[in-house]
């Protein structure tokens, strides 16, 4: 990140929002063995001293190696994955936010959509905010005005603009370029006003199951899936559901799958 424009950021920073992560994982997988859909929209998470301070949240227990649990403010900007420190800044350019990589990232990863790549012939650029002051989100409906871009754009910008109000590091910020953050948008025909809401739905969305299955199944068998593979992926998908979402039960199903233990004859 630009550390002129961000000097909170710090090689520390960004390993403590990783070790968050892994923490929160652990907790909700081995410690607790609950809905694994809870990591969308718990407000329980794990943080030291610095990371305390980045999200503006008291920790009195925690220094700079030391993680210790706190619950997010209930009134606050944060809940769930999507709103922590790991997901923004990984989906974020050096200088600003970026509603598409938020919105993408949402799309293929979590609900297990097909976004498809922009055409060769399209400039990316969005440009630098000059002349009137214009947020971010100004700037991209902008952009979509070009038939080109709209397709696209149309799909990924909106569920990125609900975490408009974080910055490129993360950090909270309600104002960009001097005007105020709009975080209000529809994804999916569904109306939310920011990424605590979104992630609430996601906790009861039955798709980001079976997305969780597809992506395990992907990572596990270092492969993408095939045609073949829709019916091992039903029926995990099938158990999964059965055991309340239950991220320990599908590794075990997994593991114990003839999908998993064995491989096709070469044709």
């Amino acid at each position: 990140r630009d550390r002129t424009r961000f000097p909170a950021f710090t090689p520390t920073l960004a390993a403590a929002m990783r070790t968050e992560l892994q923490l929160l994982a652990d907790d909700l997988v081995f410690r607790r063995d609950v809905d694994i859909r809870e990591l969308f929209s718990t407000r329980r998470t794990f943080v030291n001293a610095e990371l305390a301070a980045h999200y503006q949240i008291a920790a009195p227990a925690a220094n700079a190696v030391t993680f210790v649990p706190v619950e997010l403010p209930a009134d606050g900007p944060r809940a769930g994955l999507l709103t922590l420190g790991g997901f923004l800044l990984m989906n974020a350019h050096p200088t600003e936010s970026s509603p598409t990589l938020r919105g993408k990232y949402i799309l293929e990863r979590i609900l297990c959509q097909l976004v498809p790549p922009p055409p060769s012939n399209v400039n990316l650029d969005l440009g630098q905010a000059s002349g009137m002051p214009r947020t971010l989100r100004q700037r991209l409906e902008e952009h979509r005005k070009n038939p080109a871009c709209a397709g696209c754009h149309a799909m990924m910008d909106p569920p990125g603009f609900l975490f408009e109000a974080f910055d490129p590091i993360g950090g909270y910020r309600p104002i960009d370029q001097g005007l105020p953050v709009d975080t209000h948008s529809e994804v999916s025909g569904r109306s939310y006003r920011d990424g605590k809401e979104l992630g609430a739905a996601l906790r009861e969305n039955d798709e980001v199951g079976r997305c969780l299955v597809r992506q395990f199944y992907r990572h596990a068998n270092a492969r993408l899936d095939l045609p073949a593979d829709e019916g091992p992926l039903a029926a995990l998908t099938q158990r999964f559901a059965a055991s309340g979402y239950r991220f320990r039960s599908l590794i075990l199903a997994l593991v114990q799958s003839e999908a998993f233990r064995y491989a096709a004859p070469p044709e």
